[in-house]
């Protein structure tokens, strides 16, 4: 996958996806490090700012993953992250990720927004067929989320994750491209 446009914006009735930049690091570190955004995580650890740089020059400034900061609209205050990532050109699919990282964005409908504006980016702009996405089970918020914004569980896990001392189940939701059933057709001349 290309790298992502910089100028690249997405707008939507309350909110704007912009491209993650290096100078969104204090504030990505700040929200991932959060307990509140870490306990609906799978990878637990703290990162740092080193970490950020790195997966930015590793992963987003090389295009593997298409990152963008969750901005209101009215007064432009970042509010969180949504992610494109784990690309499969042969299958035209990807996983999908949303994290909010300031209190005031939860219960709003902020984060299914952001994601309805991240799936109309994959399937309109990049062309994908499918997104996925992994979700704690007991992530009561997230689920609600992913099913207000067009996703629907696929699989239920049992005890597919050990975190914090226990294992935990784990919800597999996928997004179909709209008008993606029609058969495609590959001539092998």
């Amino acid at each position: 996958m290309e790298p992502m446009k910089k100028d690249l914006l997405i707008r939507g009735a309350r909110i704007y996806l912009r491209p993650i930049t290096a100078d969104d690091t204090n504030m990505a570190v700040r929200w991932r490090n959060k307990p509140s955004v870490v306990e609906n995580f799978i990878y637990r650890s703290p990162i740092s700012r080193q970490d950020h740089e790195a997966w930015l020059a590793d992963k987003v400034f090389k295009g593997l993953v298409h990152q963008f900061i969750i901005c209101r609209n009215e007064d432009n205050v970042p509010l969180g992250s949504v992610y494109l990532q784990h690309f499969e050109e042969v299958h035209s699919r990807a996983e999908s990720g949303v994290y909010l990282g300031e209190d005031q964005a939860y219960g709003k409908g902020i984060g299914t927004e952001a994601v309805r504006l991240l799936a109309d980016y994959a399937f309109g702009t990049l062309g994908l067929h499918k997104l996925s996405a992994r979700v704690l089970a007991y992530n009561k918020a997230s689920i609600r989320l992913h099913e207000k914004a067009g996703y629907v569980q696929e699989a239920y896990l049992k005890e597919e994750l050990f975190l914090n001392g226990k294992y935990e189940d784990l919800i597999l939701f996928g997004a179909i491209a709209p008008h993606s059933d029609k058969e495609i057709s590959v001539d092998d001349e």
